[in-house]
């Protein structure tokens, strides 16, 4: 099968521009200007919308470019990449998206009419067929080369009507795969590989390595883990590195502990970039000091610069104070 992956030859680009949404996203449309002024000119940019106001104004304010932009009236959400699906071969192969770890999102946006005008997006506007998988699985959950997946055990956890074995036939035969299923990180609601894990090209794959604090020896041992799960079917490994913050994102989810927040946001986190063939879009974040951000904003542009990568950097803390970055709130495909 020809999978998709992040390394895949693709010339276009889907987001949600958040102008007019009834949730605090609508405080992100400054920030999504400026990623929009980032991306190459060879890539076509498909934006939702949910009004006529926003999509007049991306075609006021980026007149020196084509934008697609699609009118979903309901639409709420930013998180393209984890509603979207896996592209294999002229088709999408589509999961159910149905987020659990926080119920902020589904509070303020009805989920399944996302799922359902995703489906529509899909068929109109990218020219492939639709498939879907009968399994909820984030995007940000599935990390892809054209002979394994890396997805965390949380996809155990949501589907419990499957047998694990089940749930591992379902993905080889859909998507063409051996999938290896990774623990979860101590600590990490959200559960989503691409916070640690980005494959490079076939044989490469870049793993998230942290600050050698007491803080972090959590974080430092579940890196070593995804290096031996790497090592041992023989990836070469690049390590990029990371520098997380302490910082919630707020929420009144119902939980049994009293915590006023069910997630951390992504301040810190280099690995979730955005991949356009050579181009790497790569966040930028402002840190507790300013010899870290000084720091961590230029030792990673650096490691893909010599890789051959034209790296260009965008400051995310608008977005990653919600819990996600650069590579979750996009999707890219080949049309």
């Amino acid at each position: 099968m020809n999978t998709q992956t992040d390394y895949s030859k693709v010339d276009s680009i889907l987001i949600a521009y958040p102008l007019g949404y009834k949730n605090e996203y609508n405080e992100l449309t400054t920030f999504y200007d400026k990623l929009i002024t980032k991306i190459p000119f060879d890539i076509t940019i498909t934006a939702i919308v949910n009004n006529n106001g926003a999509k007049e104004r991306l075609k006021l304010k980026f007149k020196n470019r084509t934008i697609n932009v699609v009118v979903f009236e309901e639409w709420c959400d930013i998180w393209v990449r984890d509603i979207i699906g896996i592209g294999v071969n002229n088709s999408v192969v589509k999961p159910i998206y149905a987020p659990g770890y926080c119920n902020y999102l589904t509070s303020t946006c009805d989920v399944n009419k996302i799922d359902n005008y995703a489906k529509l997006l899909i068929k109109e506007n990218f020219g492939k067929q639709l498939k879907n998988l009968p399994l909820k699985i984030d995007g940000g959950n599935i990390v892809i080369n054209r002979t394994y997946a890396f997805i965390t055990r949380r996809i155990f956890d949501d589907n419990p009507n499957f047998k694990e074995e089940e749930i591992l036939k379902i993905l080889s035969e859909n998507l063409g795969i051996t999938p290896i299923i990774v623990p979860v990180n101590i600590g990490d609601t959200v559960a989503h590989i691409d916070g640690y894990l980005a494959f490079m090209d076939d044989n490469t794959v870049a793993i998230v390595e942290y600050p050698k604090m007491d803080l972090f020896k959590h974080d430092n041992a579940y890196s070593d883990k995804l290096v031996r799960y790497c090592s041992d079917i023989n990836l070469r490994i690049v390590m990029i590195k990371d520098r997380p913050v302490n910082q919630t994102v707020p929420c009144q989810c119902n939980l049994k502990s009293k915590k006023k927040y069910c997630c951390y946001s992504a301040v810190g986190n280099y690995i979730n970039y955005i991949r356009l063939n050579n181009t790497i879009i790569l966040p930028e974040y402002t840190l507790p000091t300013l010899k870290e951000t000084m720091y961590y904003n230029n030792v990673n542009e650096e490691t893909l610069s010599n890789m051959g990568f034209q790296v260009i950097k965008i400051n995310c803390d608008a977005v990653a104070q919600f819990g996600g970055s650069l590579r979750c709130l996009s999707y890219t495909w080949k049309s």
